[in-house]
């Protein structure tokens, strides 16, 4: 016993310098592992975030207003949240999948009006055309088309990338959509709004 305690006795600097580095070490991993588990929940609760956009329902619904509502709803939640629809709604020429966006006007026609009119009257959108200028925000691909220079494969990048990327900003973020560079922007940035 003896043996072993002068062989700590003598080594007792290694040993402490020993000691301390393990402490070290293990606190450094226990505070490392906490952080990251920090940073993990935080990520979490920004994807239980969603963003809200505001929408304007018209026409036959019970409860025609404007709507706060989480950007990644549907037609369908609109009219939901607008009291559901009214027995003159015609339901046939509604897109109840179609993806909600900011500034969205939602006009559900009447039956009688698809009669009168003979035609197929759609869900009126703000991506139309005004003051000669189509919104990169909200227009569908037809819209997109009529801006000069801008394809069917053109407006459907246009579409797909705002799908996945969300709204555009600012209008020089048209330039991040493929097929599109700065010579095609400068050609239409005077057709386009956000």
């Amino acid at each position: 016993m003896k043996k072993y305690l002068d062989i700590i006795y003598f080594n007792r600097k290694e040993i402490i310098i020993v000691i301390i580095m393990l402490f070290g070490f293990f606190s450094f991993n226990y505070f490392n592992k906490n952080d990251s588990y920090i940073v993990e929940s935080e990520i979490e609760e920004k994807k239980d975030i969603k963003e809200s956009i505001v929408i304007d329902i018209k026409g036959e619904v019970n409860n025609p207003g404007s709507y706060e509502i989480e950007s990644d709803k549907r037609i369908k939640d609109a009219i939901t949240k607008a009291g559901g629809l009214t027995n003159d709604a015609d339901t046939e020429s509604i897109n109840l999948s179609e993806k909600l966006q900011d500034e969205m006007l939602i006009v559900i026609p009447k039956k009688e009006e698809i009669k009168e009119n003979n035609t197929n009257t759609e869900i009126k959108t703000t991506a139309e055309v005004k003051d000669n200028k189509i919104s990169i925000n909200t227009a569908t691909k037809q819209e997109l088309m009529k801006i000069s220079g801008i394809g069917e494969s053109k407006a459907q990048s246009i579409i797909d990338y705002r799908n996945q990327n969300g709204r555009f900003n600012k209008l020089e973020e048209l330039t991040n959509v493929s097929g599109i560079g700065k010579k095609t922007f400068e050609k239409i940035k005077n057709s386009i709004k956000l």
